[in-house]
């Protein structure tokens, strides 16, 4: 049986699509060699019309088996070379379905530094563990009556018989401590009745940004509620807090059950025996000193790693949303970096993205030269005819907006447009090879405004210069996974380069990296070529370059346009492998190629022709219909700027209860960011979102979109403004705070509706206190 087939039934039972659906994507994937966007886009009826995201998810989980599988051989194979693996763990291991459950398995055969129970085991011991199980004598008369048998024998012989108590002890410690059934139980146990406790450290305010925590600093949550995906944000939270060594944060769950459980299984119907303490006290280390460390570590991992995989899927989602936000298209653009004393940068691209003019002017404090910089800017303006201006939202971003809005003619006249623009990463791609490369003389902050206003013109070309991860619209991105994180994001530019698609002739190697089937490599290769051929006229001059085989051409042809070339179709979405089943059905019809895109009535009988449908498919025919049809290839919305409030310039000025125009900047699983026009942008929190009921922000909410908010609550000395998208008002009187600062209140800790309720102030304390 092949790996595909083998995995089936591992993937099936974590996907929603049928069996024959994830064989057809494993074999596309695996065999065939075919990308995630080919797949989605040029496959749907092998598929099913199945999406990027479900086809990644199941090769993810096809991923997950092999890694299990993987796992199970070395396991077998270590516990076999060690000459202890019998049938039954044999069993075990084959039949296990999870790494978790593999590692409980492989726990007692790990090769580490013995443990006191193995030693003792070597020194002829296990005997008497067992003994001490199964008699209803005391110690002292079992010293009596067995004593001789355990003292004094051996190649390391044992002094004393109470030193053989302590070894039997060590044993049957690490006996109840590896008991599957037992660990699972509690595994069971923790996880539904469980909570994480976070405490203030003692040193915490010595610490530097410790207040950010004091959320924390008493607090308990359910695990299980901690694990839901909208809660992820707050694990992350307390974690970041026990590494900077401000909160302690530990598992916790009531000593009695966890103890009663191991004690039922164990010593059921040994109450009575005269050393029954002395298995207690078994019990008790076992579980202290190793279950519940163990648990601890294991439960906090996988509240890690459901964290990380809420945090990098709202990065991914809010990643594509600002890739594919509105772009402004081909038009002139000023471009402009912030700055006090060294001044803003001006710079003035074409509609390429060509740098035609670059100067310094100086409106800011100390030179505060607002004249003459109105002046150079309105002469930059006139000289290159610009209609749109692009200022970086950094520091003095929106002062120097203000002051176009209030000093530059053509912007107060209205004929010239000046708008903020996110310019995380800018510093990023300014200092990088790529823009040294291209501007050699110019210094960081021109190649910045440059940017700047290339993300204006097509945020997609230019963004994908930069390391998705210095964009800025993650959650917690440091504290995830760092190789997951990089997949995730790597895998959600891709997506949204072939989505959009990219011209052939104009293109970066950036961009054409991303583009379906050519990475990094080849794309430097293919834009050498373009400049020695003089730019592509036909899809098929791809197979003349270097290294770019058949099978290539078919993963990235479709995703690559060619304008005013040889092809009217290499324009279009349409596939190379479809041309010539519509030449056929052109000729047969009297239609040429370039009548058939260009005339809306043929593409109206080429939608009607059953006989096409039925030799490619509905969804294949309704794309190319869908390709035809459009007046422009590319799926995303042109710029529209956004009408801030013009009066509105800091924090003091916002009024509770006043509605005001923002846009959404990043989304988290407990709210949305807005940016309302001021420095601070304002927090709608999930139950803010609507009237109805919100369960995930990014259902109702995507980075880029213009929203209505009201503002609710200004904490001016935190800095901090809640707002609204309810139409009822949900405001209360005084909610804007006075600047001062009051004395600290005592507060019971916060509580999650589903917490364990603990009887003992310092939870932490109550497990020390069982007697041992």
């Amino acid at each position: 049986m092949s790996l595909i087939e083998e995995s089936l039934h591992f993937i099936e039972k974590k996907q929603t699509v049928s069996q024959s659906q994830i064989r057809t994507i494993l074999q596309l994937a695996l065999d065939e060699d075919c990308t995630v966007p080919f797949i989605a886009r040029y496959r749907k009826e092998k598929t099913g019309n199945l999406d990027e995201t479900i086809i990644r998810e199941i090769l993810s989980s096809h991923e997950e088996y092999c890694e299990i599988n993987k796992r199970k051989l070395f396991i077998s194979e270590t516990i076999e070379k060690a000459g202890k693996l019998d049938p039954e763990t044999k069993k075990l291991i084959e039949e296990a379905e999870t790494l978790r459950r593999l590692e409980d398995i492989y726990a007692p055969y790990k090769a580490k530094r013995k443990t006191k129970a193995q030693k003792a085991i070597e020194r002829g011991l296990e005997p008497l563990a067992d003994l001490i199980l199964s008699t209803s004598l005391s110690l002292e008369e079992l010293e009596e009556q067995k004593g001789a048998e355990f003292v004094g024998v051996g190649e390391d012989p044992v002094p004393s018989f109470k030193e053989a108590i302590e070894g039997a002890r060590d044993i049957l410690i690490y006996r109840f401590s590896h008991d599957l059934e037992v660990k699972e139980e509690l595994r069971s146990l923790f996880w539904s009745k469980g909570s994480l406790v976070s405490k203030k450290q003692n040193d915490a305010e010595k610490i530097k940004d410790s207040s950010k925590f004091r959320d924390f600093f008493d607090y308990r949550e359910a695990i299980k509620s901690l694990h839901e995906p909208k809660a992820g944000h707050r694990y992350l939270a307390m974690r970041r807090g026990a590494v900077l060594k401000i909160l302690k944060a530990e598992i916790w769950v009531e000593p009695d059950l966890a103890l009663s459980l191991m004690r039922s299984k164990f010593l059921a119907s040994k109450e009575d025996l005269a050393h029954i303490d002395f298995l207690t006290e078994c019990v008790e280390k076992a579980y202290l000193l190793y279950i519940h460390p163990s648990l601890d570590l294991e439960i906090k991992t996988e509240l890690k790693r459901s964290a990380d995989e809420t945090s990098i899927e709202v990065f991914g989602k809010n990643l594509k949303d600002l890739l594919l936000a509105p772009y402004l298209g081909a038009k002139t653009v000023m471009g402009v970096d912030p700055g006090i004393r060294t001044g803003c940068k001006i710079v003035v691209v074409d509609k390429t993205g060509k740098l035609l003019d670059d100067t310094v002017i100086y409106p800011h404090p100390p030179k505060n030269d607002k004249i003459g910089s109105g002046r150079i800017v309105q002469d930059l303006i006139n000289k290159y005819g610009i209609e749109f201006v692009a200022i970086g939202n950094g520091t003095y971003g929106r002062e120097t907006l203000a002051l176009f809005q209030e000093t530059i003619e053509s912007v107060i006249a209205g004929t010239v447009s000046a708008v903020l623009i996110s310019e995380s990463g800018a510093s990023v791609y300014s200092a990088s090879p790529l823009a040294k490369e291209e501007f050699p003389d110019r210094d960081l902050t021109v190649r910045g405004a440059v940017s700047i206003a290339r993300r204006f013109q097509d945020p997609l070309a230019e963004l994908v210069k930069i390391d998705p991860k210095s964009i800025g619209v993650g959650q917690y991105q440091h504290d995830v996974s760092q190789v997951k994180l990089k997949k995730s994001l790597g895998a959600a530019v891709e997506d949204c380069v072939n989505y959009v698609g990219v011209d052939l002739n104009t293109a970066s190697a950036q961009s054409l990296a991303y583009v379906s089937g050519i990475g990094k490599s080849l794309a430097e290769t293919l834009v050498k070529f373009r400049e020695s051929e003089g730019g592509f006229v036909d899809r098929r001059q791809l197979l003349k370059a270097p290294r770019f085989s058949e099978k290539i051409f078919e993963q990235a042809a479709g995703f690559l346009r060619i304008y005013k070339g040889m092809n009217p179709l290499d324009s279009t979405f349409i596939h190379p492998e479809r041309y010539e089943l519509l030449e056929s059905w052109g000729k047969s019809k009297n239609i040429e190629m370039d009548e058939l895109v260009r005339n809306s009535s043929n593409v109206e009988k080429l939608e009607n022709d059953d006989s096409v449908c039925s030799q490619i498919g509905e969804a294949t025919l309704k794309d190319i219909i869908q390709s035809l049809k459009a007046p422009t290839q590319d799926p995303r919305k042109e710029f529209e700027p956004i009408p801030f409030q013009k009066d509105l310039k800091k924090l003091e000025d916002v009024q509770v209860g006043n509605w005001y125009t923002g846009s959404v900047v990043n989304i988290t699983q407990f709210g949305a960011f807005v940016d309302i026009g001021i420095k601070e942008s304002g927090l709608i929190h999930v139950s803010q979102m609507s009237d109805k009921f919100v369960k995930n922000p990014m259902e109702c909410m995507q980075v880029g979109q213009t929203v209505k908010v009201r503002a609710i609550k200004i904490d001016l000395e935190r800095k901090r403004l809640a707002l609204s998208c309810k139409s009822e008002p949900d405001i209360k009187k005084n909610d804007r705070p006075k600047l001062k600062k009051s004395s600290p209140k005592k507060s019971s800790p916060k509580k999650n509706k589903e917490e364990i309720p603990i009887d003992d102030s310092n939870p932490f304390a109550a497990l020390k206190k069982l007697k041992l």
